[in-house]
């Protein structure tokens, strides 16, 4: 009787095990409705402004996808002083509806480099929706960035580090 009540306990364990791990696995929703978004539109020049990043852009049709390609440009007036290296770069392009629901989404990392406010940061990205629909699309940037001192800083001053980024629904 030992024997079965603990096979029984073990197969109740690995039953709760496999069911965290299937709902940390489902599909989560995405919204980017705290974000700043720009309305779609074809191959118009268009800008962008977040809290510290400007993104130049254009949608062009590529296939049944939409490529954005543009630049970004750092605020640098948002950071600290002593912030002239930027450690991680990365950015998300975002494909939404009105209600901010992300329908789409590319991520895109870049090589670590100095900051310099009149240097942009060229972008391409590919965004191809499940399915198109009717409604209205919008365009959002996310973004997470690391600055530090210079490069390969030890010690010193903790990084500074800033992100706008979509959020699970």
């Amino acid at each position: 009787m030992k024997k079965g009540k603990n096979t029984v306990v073990a197969l109740c364990v690995l039953a709760l095990a496999c069911a965290a791990l299937a709902s940390g696995c489902a599909k989560s929703s995405m919204s980017v409705a705290h974000l700043k978004r720009d309305s779609w539109s074809l191959e118009e020049p268009r800008s962008l402004v977040t809290n510290f990043m400007r993104f130049d852009y254009q949608v062009l049709p590529v296939g049944d996808a939409a490529g954005i390609k543009g630049w970004a440009y750092l605020d640098v007036q948002k950071l600290p002083e002593w912030a002239k290296w930027m450690e991680s770069i990365a950015f998300t392009a975002y494909l939404c509806d009105p209600d901010g629901r992300v329908m789409a989404k590319d991520a895109r990392s870049f090589l670590p480099r100095e900051v310099r406010a009149e240097e942009g940061i060229g972008f391409e990205f590919s965004l191809r929706p499940e399915a198109w629909g009717q409604r209205p699309l919008f365009i959002a940037f996310g973004y997470s960035l690391v600055f530090t001192e210079g490069s390969g800083t030890k010690g010193g001053r903790a990084p500074f580090f800033v992100s706008e980024e979509a959020a699970a629904r």
